[in-house]
């Protein structure tokens, strides 16, 4: 009789551990643009962020860095709910983002910023928060000024605003140690 209970709670414990393997190794998959590939458990998707929780910790993830996410349960909590946010309001993010593109900051400008005072133009633009307000024409060519003070789509504006800035003073940083790269050793072989 004793081999015989001990026998059950094995086959239990087992079945048990089969089951919650099982739930363990459902995953939800996230392809990167980098074509890699993420499994984990998608715990939130909130300000162009997904959360995912995977085995080895937590990570957050830009949603302009996914290509795309496979749900492993089509009735997870998370998955419905995001679902039901794109039916309400599929695009205070995308739309945060266009206006950024097309209507912050001089690019020109910004440019010529990174070419005079490189690191420090980065640095500076690092630490400012672009505002559809300091866009100038944003809020005159927004075709969403119904969004302009939204939290979600001022959260992606200030990011792409920002982004779309360092990466032209990059650029004008980039110009003026190329210049100095080239210049030097025509300078230095005249002397």
């Amino acid at each position: 009789m004793k081999i015989l209970s001990r026998i059950i709670k094995n086959l239990l414990c087992l079945l048990l551990l089969i089951l919650f393997s099982h739930a363990v190794f459902a995953a939800d998959i996230i392809t990167l643009n980098s074509s890699e590939i993420i499994e984990g458990k998608v715990t939130k998707i909130k300000h162009c962020t997904i959360t995912l929780k995977t085995s080895s910790g937590k990570y957050l993830i830009p949603a302009d860095d996914i290509y795309s996410i496979q749900f492993e349960d089509q009735q997870d909590k998370v998955y419905r709910k995001y679902l039901e946010k794109l039916k309400v309001d599929p695009s205070k993010c995308v739309n945060g983002r266009l206006d950024a593109v097309n209507y912050h900051g001089k690019k020109s400008g910004h440019i010529a910023m990174g070419f005079l005072f490189g690191p420090f133009a980065m640095l500076g633009t690092a630490l400012s928060e672009p505002t559809p307000e300091k866009g100038q024409t944003t809020i005159e060519l927004s075709e969403h000024p119904d969004l302009l003070q939204d939290p979600e789509y001022l959260t992606c504006y200030k990011k792409k605003a920002k982004g779309r800035l360092l990466g032209a003073e990059s650029i004008g940083f980039g110009i003026a140690v190329l210049m100095v790269a080239l210049i030097t050793p025509t300078y230095l072989a005249s002397q």
